[in-house]
Protein backbone atom coordinates (compact mmCIF):
# COMPACT_ATOMS: atom_id res chain seq x y z
CA UNK A 1 0.00 0.00 0.00
CA UNK A 2 1.41 3.34 -0.92
CA UNK A 3 2.01 6.10 1.95
CA UNK A 4 -0.59 8.43 2.89
CA UNK A 5 0.14 11.95 3.17
CA UNK A 6 -1.85 15.08 4.93
CA UNK A 7 -0.88 17.91 2.47
CA UNK A 8 -1.04 21.26 4.81
CA UNK A 9 0.93 23.55 2.74
CA UNK A 10 1.13 27.31 3.14
CA UNK A 11 0.14 29.01 0.20
CA UNK A 12 1.18 32.33 -0.24
CA UNK A 13 -1.99 34.85 -1.69
CA UNK A 14 -0.54 37.76 -4.11
CA UNK A 15 -1.54 41.27 -3.09
CA UNK A 16 -3.08 40.43 0.21
CA UNK A 17 -1.24 39.39 3.62
CA UNK A 18 -2.59 36.05 4.12
CA UNK A 19 -0.99 32.92 3.56
CA UNK A 20 -3.69 29.65 4.28
CA UNK A 21 -3.39 25.61 4.75
CA UNK A 22 -4.04 23.70 1.98
CA UNK A 23 -7.17 21.49 1.97
CA UNK A 24 -5.77 18.19 2.99
CA UNK A 25 -5.10 15.69 0.21
CA UNK A 26 -5.30 12.18 -0.11
CA UNK A 27 -1.95 10.52 -2.03
CA UNK A 28 -1.87 7.22 -2.74
CA UNK A 29 -3.95 4.07 -4.32
CA UNK A 30 -5.36 2.26 -0.61
CA UNK A 31 -6.04 6.38 1.08
CA UNK A 32 -9.56 7.37 2.61
CA UNK A 33 -11.18 8.26 -0.21
CA UNK A 34 -12.31 11.14 0.88
CA UNK A 35 -9.70 12.71 3.40
CA UNK A 36 -6.47 12.36 3.53
CA UNK A 37 -4.85 10.53 7.22
CA UNK A 38 -2.43 13.01 9.29
CA UNK A 39 -0.39 9.50 10.69
CA UNK A 40 1.93 12.38 12.64
CA UNK A 41 -1.39 14.12 14.42
CA UNK A 42 -4.07 12.06 16.33
CA UNK A 43 -5.87 11.05 12.75
CA UNK A 44 -6.80 7.43 11.48
CA UNK A 45 -9.66 5.80 8.71
CA UNK A 46 -12.94 5.32 9.92
CA UNK A 47 -14.53 3.62 7.10
CA UNK A 48 -13.84 6.00 4.31
CA UNK A 49 -13.36 8.96 6.31
CA UNK A 50 -10.81 10.14 8.37
CA UNK A 51 -11.65 10.08 12.13
CA UNK A 52 -11.26 13.61 13.12
CA UNK A 53 -10.47 14.58 16.85
CA UNK A 54 -12.47 16.01 19.26
CA UNK A 55 -10.37 18.71 20.46
CA UNK A 56 -7.61 21.09 17.89
CA UNK A 57 -4.55 22.59 19.63
CA UNK A 58 -3.87 25.69 17.77
CA UNK A 59 -0.80 26.73 16.53
CA UNK A 60 1.27 29.78 15.70
CA UNK A 61 0.86 28.36 11.62
CA UNK A 62 -2.78 28.34 12.11
CA UNK A 63 -2.75 31.92 13.52
CA UNK A 64 -2.13 35.70 12.51
CA UNK A 65 0.42 37.29 14.62
CA UNK A 66 -0.84 40.12 16.78
CA UNK A 67 1.59 42.53 15.15
CA UNK A 68 -0.46 42.41 11.94
CA UNK A 69 -3.74 42.81 13.61
CA UNK A 70 -5.06 46.88 13.99
CA UNK A 71 -5.04 47.90 17.59
CA UNK A 72 -9.20 48.09 17.56
CA UNK A 73 -9.53 44.25 16.03
CA UNK A 74 -7.29 42.93 18.90
CA UNK A 75 -8.58 40.75 21.63
CA UNK A 76 -7.47 39.46 24.90
CA UNK A 77 -6.63 36.28 23.97
CA UNK A 78 -4.60 37.67 21.02
CA UNK A 79 -5.83 34.60 18.36
CA UNK A 80 -6.40 35.61 15.21
CA UNK A 81 -7.57 34.12 11.81
CA UNK A 82 -8.25 35.55 8.51
CA UNK A 83 -11.04 34.76 6.41
CA UNK A 84 -8.76 32.36 4.13
CA UNK A 85 -7.17 30.78 7.22
CA UNK A 86 -10.61 30.36 8.88
CA UNK A 87 -11.87 28.48 5.69
CA UNK A 88 -8.68 26.29 6.03
CA UNK A 89 -9.06 25.70 9.23
CA UNK A 90 -12.81 24.95 9.60
CA UNK A 91 -12.45 22.69 6.38
CA UNK A 92 -9.53 20.25 8.14
CA UNK A 93 -11.36 19.89 11.39
CA UNK A 94 -14.79 20.55 10.47
CA UNK A 95 -16.09 18.36 13.67
CA UNK A 96 -13.90 19.58 16.21
CA UNK A 97 -13.80 23.72 15.00
CA UNK A 98 -17.38 25.85 15.45
CA UNK A 99 -17.85 28.17 12.74
CA UNK A 100 -19.81 31.38 14.57
CA UNK A 101 -21.63 34.34 12.84
CA UNK A 102 -22.15 36.74 14.87
CA UNK A 103 -23.70 39.61 12.80
CA UNK A 104 -27.36 40.83 13.24
CA UNK A 105 -29.94 38.24 11.66
CA UNK A 106 -31.06 41.66 9.31
CA UNK A 107 -27.15 41.70 7.88
CA UNK A 108 -27.19 37.47 7.05
CA UNK A 109 -30.43 38.09 5.47
CA UNK A 110 -29.26 41.10 3.20
CA UNK A 111 -26.06 39.67 2.70
CA UNK A 112 -26.02 35.87 3.43
CA UNK A 113 -23.60 34.35 5.18
CA UNK A 114 -20.22 31.27 4.78
CA UNK A 115 -21.34 27.98 3.80
CA UNK A 116 -20.20 25.96 6.78
CA UNK A 117 -20.74 28.18 9.10
CA UNK A 118 -22.44 26.27 12.40
CA UNK A 119 -24.91 28.53 13.94
CA UNK A 120 -26.11 33.09 14.11
CA UNK A 121 -25.78 34.35 17.19
CA UNK A 122 -26.41 38.07 16.95
CA UNK A 123 -23.49 40.22 18.97
CA UNK A 124 -25.76 43.52 17.90
CA UNK A 125 -29.03 43.95 16.80
CA UNK A 126 -30.35 47.02 14.57
CA UNK A 127 -32.60 49.47 16.94
CA UNK A 128 -35.87 49.27 15.63
CA UNK A 129 -37.65 51.08 14.75
CA UNK A 130 -34.90 51.76 12.66
CA UNK A 131 -32.98 55.37 13.70
CA UNK A 132 -29.74 56.61 12.11
CA UNK A 133 -26.65 56.79 13.93
CA UNK A 134 -24.44 59.91 12.44
CA UNK A 135 -21.44 59.49 14.33
CA UNK A 136 -20.97 55.42 13.20
CA UNK A 137 -22.40 56.89 9.67
CA UNK A 138 -24.92 53.90 9.67
CA UNK A 139 -28.31 52.57 11.22
CA UNK A 140 -28.12 52.50 15.10
CA UNK A 141 -27.51 49.26 16.39
CA UNK A 142 -27.88 47.67 20.27
CA UNK A 143 -25.68 45.25 21.76
CA UNK A 144 -27.34 41.69 22.60
CA UNK A 145 -27.14 42.17 26.32
CA UNK A 146 -27.45 38.11 26.20
CA UNK A 147 -25.05 37.23 23.47
CA UNK A 148 -22.21 35.26 25.78
CA UNK A 149 -24.91 33.73 27.63
CA UNK A 150 -27.05 32.44 24.26
CA UNK A 151 -24.17 31.51 22.55
CA UNK A 152 -22.71 29.38 25.48
CA UNK A 153 -26.39 27.61 25.22
CA UNK A 154 -25.69 27.09 21.91
CA UNK A 155 -22.17 25.63 22.46
CA UNK A 156 -22.59 23.74 25.02
CA UNK A 157 -26.38 21.87 22.86
CA UNK A 158 -23.56 21.10 20.20
CA UNK A 159 -21.28 19.53 22.75
CA UNK A 160 -18.62 22.13 22.98
CA UNK A 161 -16.11 22.62 25.66
CA UNK A 162 -14.37 25.46 26.76
CA UNK A 163 -11.41 24.05 25.51
CA UNK A 164 -13.43 23.55 21.88
CA UNK A 165 -12.08 25.68 19.42
CA UNK A 166 -14.68 28.56 18.72
CA UNK A 167 -13.91 31.01 15.59
CA UNK A 168 -16.02 34.37 15.47
CA UNK A 169 -17.18 36.05 12.31
CA UNK A 170 -18.50 39.81 11.75
CA UNK A 171 -18.49 42.50 9.49
CA UNK A 172 -15.08 43.33 9.37
CA UNK A 173 -13.39 42.12 12.29
CA UNK A 174 -14.45 45.11 14.98
CA UNK A 175 -17.21 43.27 16.52
CA UNK A 176 -15.85 39.73 16.73
CA UNK A 177 -12.87 41.21 18.44
CA UNK A 178 -14.93 42.56 21.14
CA UNK A 179 -17.37 39.38 21.57
CA UNK A 180 -14.25 36.85 22.27
CA UNK A 181 -13.92 39.21 24.50
CA UNK A 182 -16.62 38.45 25.98
CA UNK A 183 -17.01 34.26 25.75
CA UNK A 184 -13.46 34.74 26.85
CA UNK A 185 -14.89 35.94 30.15
CA UNK A 186 -17.16 32.55 30.06
CA UNK A 187 -14.09 30.53 30.54
CA UNK A 188 -13.37 29.92 26.63
CA UNK A 189 -10.11 29.28 26.19
CA UNK A 190 -9.32 29.40 22.08
CA UNK A 191 -12.16 31.77 21.06
CA UNK A 192 -10.31 33.07 17.43
CA UNK A 193 -11.50 36.85 15.94
CA UNK A 194 -11.86 36.55 12.27
CA UNK A 195 -10.17 39.41 11.63
CA UNK A 196 -11.25 40.56 8.52
CA UNK A 197 -15.63 39.14 9.07
CA UNK A 198 -17.53 38.41 5.60
CA UNK A 199 -17.74 41.64 3.51
CA UNK A 200 -13.76 43.38 5.20
CA UNK A 201 -12.78 46.42 5.42
CA UNK A 202 -13.78 49.52 3.69
CA UNK A 203 -11.35 50.95 1.15
CA UNK A 204 -10.12 54.27 0.18
CA UNK A 205 -12.94 54.68 -2.69
CA UNK A 206 -15.66 53.30 0.02
CA UNK A 207 -16.02 50.20 -0.99
CA UNK A 208 -15.83 46.60 1.05
CA UNK A 209 -13.21 45.42 -1.56
CA UNK A 210 -9.81 44.91 0.48
CA UNK A 211 -10.43 41.66 2.45
CA UNK A 212 -12.86 39.08 3.75
CA UNK A 213 -14.63 36.45 3.45
CA UNK A 214 -16.36 37.18 0.37
CA UNK A 215 -13.67 39.17 -1.39
CA UNK A 216 -11.35 35.94 -1.00
CA UNK A 217 -13.49 34.38 -2.88
CA UNK A 218 -14.30 31.48 -0.13
CA UNK A 219 -18.16 29.76 -0.72
CA UNK A 220 -20.98 31.35 0.60
CA UNK A 221 -25.08 31.33 0.30
CA UNK A 222 -27.91 33.74 -0.29
CA UNK A 223 -30.04 31.34 1.11
CA UNK A 224 -30.14 31.41 4.60
CA UNK A 225 -30.87 28.60 7.00
CA UNK A 226 -33.15 30.03 9.63
CA UNK A 227 -32.35 27.09 11.93
CA UNK A 228 -28.76 28.59 11.88
CA UNK A 229 -30.15 31.98 13.91
CA UNK A 230 -30.80 32.30 17.21
CA UNK A 231 -34.50 32.84 17.68
CA UNK A 232 -35.06 31.97 14.93
CA UNK A 233 -35.66 28.16 15.15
Amino acid sequence: MKRLLSLLALVSTVGTATTVAAAPVVVGNDACPTYAVDIESFASCDGDRVAMPATVQLTSMMLLAEPAVPLDKRTWSALYVDAPRAHALKRAYPDAVVLVDIRSSVEIGLTGHPQGVDMNVAYREFVQPLAWDAQANGWKMAPNPRFAADLDARLRERGATTDTIVMLLCRSGEGSARAADELALRGYAQVVSVTDGFEGDVGPDGRRALNGWKNAGLPWTARVDAALIAGAR
